[in-house]
């Protein structure tokens, strides 16, 4: 049986833009380990945190726009 999980928009935005907990959570279902389930709302809420001024330049350093992240 596969762990399935349900990350908050919170949580994935601390492993997209950090190295840290949440990143290897999202790192793990990338690899096929667990499964990552979202909604679209959950999508339109991290498009709408990624794009704040405050995470401007960690988007900016990882090299990808905030709908390729």
């Amino acid at each position: 049986m596969r762990v399935r999980l349900v990350l908050d928009t919170n949580t994935v935005v601390s492993g997209l833009l950090w190295d840290n907990t949440p990143s290897q959570l999202i790192a793990a279902g990338l690899q096929g380990h667990v499964e990552l389930f979202t909604s679209q709302a959950l999508l339109l809420e991290l498009e709408d945190v990624l794009q704040r001024e405050k995470f401007a330049g960690r988007v900016a350093a990882s090299g990808l726009s905030v709908t390729q992240l």
